[in-house]
């Protein structure tokens, strides 16, 4: 299997490729590009210049390992690759980018995120439908309790009943308490 340049959009909207080696590793990765166009010609780029030995090179990381940088004819950093544990393993890398990248087709993710944003919005749609039934299902219980709460005419009499005793209470305690203050006070 050849190796294959893989042209995405990142969250913040910019758009980089990766170049993989036949067995899906990552060999190279690109700087960020505002437009689509922009990355499209950075890996038209890597394609005419990873076959001239002198567009590769070779540093090292604050940490000692080793990577190689790409660089466009104008000079400038088209991107670099992974790190690497050895100068060897980086010279492989090196000749894997100058085997595969002429030749590597490209694949647009970025149509492919499109194509699957009608299918998010399906399942927005479901999720808010899901959403409508369980709120529609809540209800019904509160439909039922307020049905519950709702008096049957024998309970309507009884509660009736119930206020005319207690008011016919406070009724008798305030005659109580009127007849208490009129009476005379008892002399011993």
């Amino acid at each position: 299997m050849a190796g294959k340049f893989e042209l995405k959009k990142g969250r913040t909207g910019k758009f980089s490729f990766n170049l993989k080696s036949g067995n899906g590793q990552v060999v190279f990765t690109s700087q960020t590009y505002d437009s689509k166009r922009s990355a499209t010609a950075g890996i038209t780029s890597v394609k005419k210049n990873a076959a001239k030995a002198g567009a590769f090179e070779r540093k090292t990381s604050t940490k000692g390992q080793p990577y190689f940088v790409i660089k466009a004819t104008n000079g400038q950093v088209v991107g670099q690759s992974q790190m690497y544990a050895n100068a060897v393993s980086m010279e492989k890398g090196v000749q894997s980018v100058m085997k595969n990248a002429p030749t590597a087709a490209t694949t647009d993710l970025t149509e492919e995120k499109a194509k699957a944003a009608p299918k998010k919005k399906a399942a927005a749609k479901k999720k808010a439908a899901a959403k409508t039934k369980t709120a529609a299902k809540k209800k019904a219980p509160a439909k039922k309790k307020a049905a519950a709460k709702k008096k049957t005419p024998a309970k309507k009499a009884k509660t009736v009943a119930k206020k005319k005793v207690k008011a016919a209470k406070k009724t008798v305690k305030k005659a109580v308490r009127k007849a208490k203050k009129k009476a005379p006070a008892k002399k011993s």
